[in-house]
C-alpha cells in the first residue's frame, strides 16, 4: 500500500485478514501538492527534496529512512520543470549507500529483512 502518509520507514498494519505493509508515501516532496495546490515556483521541488533528502540521509546514519518523490509527468515532466527533478537525483546519487528502488523493490527488501512478520501479506 503506498497512499497513507505514515512514515519514512515502512510501517507494518495489522488488519483482521494479516498485516499489510504501508511503504513511504509522501504529499510534500509531490509536484501535484506543490505546483498544482500550493502553486510554487518550478525550483520549489528541487529545494524541498534536498532539504528532506539531507535530512534523512543524516537519520539514516542510525537506522534506515525511504524518501518518497512523488512526480507526474504532466506536472514535472514539462520542458520548464524536468531539469529541476533530474537536479534532484543528481544531488542525492552523489551519495554514498543510497539506493532508488521502486514500491515493489521496498516491499521485496521489507519481506527479506522481515521474513516471519510480512511474508504472506500482499503488497
Amino acid at each position: 500500500m503506498a497512499d497513507w502518509v505514515l512514515d519514512d520507514q515502512p510501517t507494518e498494519i495489522m488488519t483482521s485478514q494479516g498485516a499489510v505493509l504501508s511503504v513511504p508515501y509522501t504529499v510534500e516532496i509531490n509536484d501535484v501538492s506543490i505546483m498544482a495546490v500550493q502553486q510554487h515556483s518550478s525550483d520549489e521541488l528541487l529545494k524541498r527534496g534536498v532539504r528532506q533528502f539531507d535530512r534523512l540521509y543524516r537519520e539514516s546514519e542510525h537506522s534506515m529512512r525511504v524518501m518518497a518523490v512523488s512526480v507526474h509527468p504532466y506536472l514535472t515532466g514539462v520542458p520548464h520543470r524536468i531539469g529541476f527533478l533530474e537536479e534532484l537525483y543528481k544531488h542525492i546519487r552523489k551519495h554514498d549507500g543510497v539506493l532508488t528502488w521502486t514500491g515493489e523493490q521496498i516491499l521485496d527488501w521489507y519481506r527479506e529483512a522481515h521474513p516471519r512478520r510480512i511474508a504472506g501479506a500482499a503488497g
